[in-house]
């Protein structure tokens, strides 16, 4: 356990105590939530807590500072949640509310692994294509500040400046010590199409924000003028990004169906999204290319298909799920909560942030080591979890293959499926 996770573990028993106490000693007031605190029964667990608080004030070196244990305390809280929850000071309110963590001048979409900043994505021609920075890094510092002691939204506003301004990173496992990223404009990245053998056309969607779904409409488009009989979607790298661009893209591959839902507290559905057959685009096979750094609106394109055996999904099982929606809970001192209120499902209600998109068609990828073991056996990031060594990377670059191999096997899944069935016929 990291030094931070023990100091996270102890002030939170310590803040969860004093509420214990508190309460014991306003049994008979008329809060039910301190009267909820005082109840022996569903919280007689907080005896323990009750201990570890009686240490720390009679046995800790040095008088504690409870503006601190409680501040780590609330911290500790929203670790134990999901990274996309956290509990914010008042001037992060402020920040929050501002929009500028909506504006991103790095090109890279960042994720979380074993308390490390990890690179998901990275935006081609973007201020971080351009220093350097690649799909699977590790950030370990960013400015100085160590990512393992930081929680997602704090990482997300240390990367964001004013445009021009730079910003230093370390990184793990890189001959270069740091890296100096420039921050600015990042530009529409169009999906790339071209023809494959066998008459497959090729189309790459990247991270489907607002308004990208009407360029991968395009790129189909494109793709079936040029002659194309299947289509490979690739996926790869695609994260982030809206669940109506999600939801249009997989409309252009169905006529009916479920395509996603948004689910709220205890699995309850909140809505959900179907199909409309005017916005099918094709009729044509189509084999969804993906791996652990898919994720977000490219999860409920694959999922859709797959769900509605529209198609066959290659490669990976995704890993850094990010659909989901937060809202901010205001506090009297100033400070808030965000937390996620809303979370994104595949048509038979897998949700991403905990399931992952399973590939019905297994690929290993071979220029990222594995993270954790086998995937069957990988711990979800956005779980909290990881079995890294202290200290320890939890990813591994090493160098691309020279062969495609999941776009190899897309292809073939589409050429074999097309000679089965001519032989039938």
């Amino acid at each position: 356990m990291s030094i931070r996770s023990k100091l996270t573990l102890v002030t939170l028993s310590a803040f969860i105590a004093l509420y214990s106490v508190v309460g014991g000693m306003l049994s008979h007031s008329n809060n039910p939530l301190v009267r909820a605190l005082a109840d022996p029964g569903p919280y007689a667990q907080l005896r323990i807590f009750e201990d570890v608080v009686r240490h720390i004030v009679n046995e800790y070196v040095e008088k504690p500072d409870l503006e601190k244990v409680r501040i780590g305390a609330l911290r500790g809280l929203t670790d134990g949640l999901d990274p996309f929850s956290a509990y914010l000071l008042p001037a992060q309110v402020k920040e929050y509310q501002s929009g500028k963590l909506n504006t991103d001048l790095t090109g890279m979409v960042i994720g979380q692994y074993s308390g490390f900043a990890y690179v998901i994505a990275v935006v081609p021609s973007s201020p971080a294509d351009k220093a350097g920075i690649r799909v699977g890094d590790v950030i370990e510092y960013i400015d100085g500040h160590a990512t393992r002691d930081l929680d997602l939204f704090d990482v997300r506003s240390l990367l964001t400046g004013a445009p021009g301004s730079s910003v230093e990173l370390a990184l793990i496992n890189r001959k270069t010590d740091k890296i100096k990223l420039v921050r600015g404009a990042v530009p529409a990245t169009a999906p790339e199409v071209k023809a494959l053998e066998q008459q497959v056309g090729y189309v790459k969607v990247p991270t489907l924000g607002k308004g990208q779904s009407e360029a991968v409409a395009t790129a189909i488009k494109e793709a079936l003028k040029k002659g194309a009989k299947s289509i490979v979607l690739d996926l790869r790298g695609s994260a982030g990004g809206d669940l109506k661009e999600g939801v249009a893209v997989s409309d252009f591959f169905l006529k009916s169906g479920t395509i996603a839902k948004t689910m709220g507290r205890k699995d309850k559905l909140i809505a959900t999204y179907d199909a409309k057959p005017e916005n099918d685009l094709t009729e044509l096979p189509v084999a969804v290319i993906i791996d652990r750094t898919t994720a977000g609106a490219a999860e409920i394109v694959a999922a859709a298909i797959l769900e509605n055996q529209r198609g066959d999904v290659v490669g990976e099982r995704t890993l850094f799920g990010m659909g989901s929606e937060q809202e901010l809970f205001p506090l009297d001192d100033g400070s808030a909560l965000l937390l996620t209120v809303t979370r994104y499902a595949s048509p038979n209600g897998k949700i991403f942030m905990t399931d992952g998109v399973v590939p019905n068609v297994e690929v290993k990828r071979a220029d990222l080591a594995e993270v954790g073991g086998e995937d069957g056996d990988q711990p979800r990031p956005n779980q909290r979890q990881g079995n890294a060594p202290e200290g320890a990377p939890p990813v591994v670059v090493a160098p691309k293959p020279v062969e495609d191999l999941m776009l190899k096997k897309a292809v073939e899944v589409l050429t074999s499926g097309a000679k089965a069935k001519r032989r039938a016929a």
